[in-house]
Parts: structure tokens; C-alpha cells; sequence
């Protein structure tokens, strides 16, 4: 059975639904799910994880994405991008290189941003889209965001393109439609790419069709991640090897477990549990900082089970 996650680069086109459907076929998979949705007008950097890797899509869905991306001046659409129905236009010639500048600039850091209607986002469990292609329109909690980096690339007539890191559940849509409403004139998305997706990059991505020809050539193997792999950013914690398979039942760990841990933790945080053959036995949670650890006894839990694999 092909466990791993596939590093896809999505064309644009079809939906990620879509090209995780096309990755089952290719490679014989029973189960796949995506770590993060792509917009069908997009490409770019989107993990698949196979068969039992589908466990570890609540870990990868969250990472921080890198964008490359182009928007319009002169123009707002109801989708916030080129797909949808224009419903403003305007001139945007007296929009300086400056003005522009300072617009994008002014959208780095945290923030609370707006889902647009036509995205995933649920409304008493109903997807935004399916109510606005139904004409539809609702209110909308703004849900705190992060833009850590945000780069000009340049400037072509009313068109300008960017780069951005930010973190999950950012709307590049509705930051080009922001932009337009802060200068006044109006913009829409006009082209979108994924470059990654925290540790998966472009250049490492496969094409469906080189996916392919790596089942073909029975090259899969070195093209696909392990869970080990997919999940390096997460910190490790040691377990005694005795209470091993406690662990691998979902037992929670007490400060008697511990052979080594970090010298700092916070409540919340994930830490992975592997065996003495390197193998992902579980992700755990910490419920305790390192202040309250050290007042602990042998049988405190530190650590709950969030996901075990073996």
C-alpha cells in the first residue's frame, strides 16, 4: 500500500477536488485528501496525502503558504477574481507606483480579514459559494490572519504582481479586492500560483504527468514524502522505550514516560513520538509549560495523544 504525501503542482483549471481524484487514479489509492484548498483558477504547491498519510492532513492544512500573485487595477468582481462579474469599474491611472507601495505595505502583520462568498467556508454548514451562486449574500465573521512577508515584483499598466507569505486561511482574493477598496480604484485577482506550503516547495512539486511517468518507471518511492518527513517541522520528544506501546493504545503521557524533552513547551503545543526505528508512533499535545512541568510528579500527564499512527 503507497503511504506518503505527493508534493502535486496543480495546473490551473481543475478544482483540487479534482486533482486529488486524478492522483488516486494514477497511482491505485483507495484514500487521498489535500492539505489546503486551491482555487481552480490557481496552480501551484498542493501535498496529497495517501492511504493512511490522510491522518496527518490536520498538521499540514495549517502551515504558513507562499504566494505569487497578480492583480488588477480599475476593477472589483464579485468573486474577487477574474472569474466572476465585474460590479465595479473605475479609472485607475492617477494610482501611482507609490500609492501601491504603500497599499501593500500596509496589509503586513496581523489582522482580521473577511472570507470572500465564493470560497469553502461554511454558513450553518452550507459552502459560501453554493449560496452565492444562488444569489445569496451573508454576513461574515472577518477571522484573524497573518501576512509575515509581502513583496512588490512590478508594475505593467494596471497590472501588479507580488509575492506574499501568510498564514493558513488567508484569501489572496480578498487581499487584491482589499487593496482595490483601500486605493479607491477597485482590483481583482488576476492570476495566482502557490510556491509552497511550508516545507513543500515548487521546485520539488511533480506534475500529474510526472507523477505518472514515476509510477511507471517504479521511481516513486524517492518522489514521494514519508509522514517522518512531511512532519520534520514538528519537535520530538523521547519516550522511555517500555512505555512505547502505552503510547501507540493512545494512553497519555505522565511525566514517567519522559526520557528527554525540550527545555521550553507551552499548553497547545504538538511534539512527535517516534520508536528506536525512527517510525512516527504518535502526535502528542502538551498541557503544561515547562514551569508547571517541573513542579509535576511521576504521574502528571504532560502530554495528550492528538494522532497515533501505529
Amino acid at each position: 500500500m503507497i503511504n506518503g504525501v505527493v508534493n502535486l503542482y496543480k495546473a490551473p483549471g481543475p478544482s483540487s477536488f479534482a486533482a486529488v481524484q486524478a492522483v488516486r487514479k494514477i497511482l491505485g489509492v483507495k484514500k487521498a485528501g489535500h492539505a489546503g484548498t486551491l482555487d481552480p483558477l490557481a496552480e501551484g504547491v498542493l501535498p496529497i496525502c495517501l492511504n493512511e498519510s490522510t491522518k496527518i492532513v490536520q498538521f499540514l492544512s495549517s502551515l504558513n503558504k507562499k504566494y505569487a500573485a497578480t492583480l488588477e487595477l480599475g476593477a472589483a468582481t464579485d468573486t474577487h477574481d477574474a472569474e466572476g462579474k465585474k460590479i465595479f469599474e473605475s479609472d485607475p491611472s492617477h494610482i501611482s507606483l507609490e500609492d501601491v507601495l504603500s497599499g501593500l505595505h500596509s496589509f503586513v502583520g496581523e489582522q482580521k480579514q473577511t472570507p470572500p462568498m465564493y470560497s469553502a467556508k461554511k454558513k450553518n454548514g452550507i459552502p459560501l459559494y453554493k449560496l452565492a451562486r444562488n444569489g445569496i449574500t451573508v454576513a461574515r465573521e472577518p477571522i484573524p490572519i497573518c501576512i509575515y512577508n509581502l513583496e512588490f515584483a512590478k508594475k505593467e499598466g494596471n497590472l501588479v504582481s507580488f509575492t506574499v507569505e501568510c498564514s493558513a486561511g488567508t484569501y489572496i482574493r480578498s487581499l487584491c479586492h482589499d487593496l482595490g477598496t483601500r486605493l479607491g480604484c477597485g482590483a481583482f485577482m488576476a492570476h495566482l500560483k502557490r510556491t509552497g506550503v511550508g516545507g513543500f516547495n515548487e521546485n520539488q512539486s511533480l506534475s500529474l504527468e510526472e507523477l505518472a511517468q514515476a509510477r511507471e518507471t517504479n521511481t516513486l518511492r524517492e518522489k514521494i514524502f514519508s509522514i517522518e518527513q512531511a512532519l520534520s517541522f514538528i519537535p520530538e520528544i523521547e519516550v522511555k522505550e517500555d512505555r512505547m506501546r502505552a503510547v501507540s493504545n493512545g494512553v497519555a503521557l505522565t511525566k514517567s514516560f519522559l526520557k528527554s524533552f525540550p527545555e521550553k513547551f507551552q499548553p497547545g503545543m504538538n511534539f512527535c513520538v517516534k520508536d528506536s526505528n525512527r517510525r512516527l508512533v504518535a502526535v502528542v499535545e502538551s498541557v503544561a509549560d515547562q514551569n508547571v512541568f517541573s513542579k509535576m510528579v511521576s504521574e502528571d500527564v504532560v502530554f495528550k495523544p492528538k494522532r497515533v499512527f501505529i
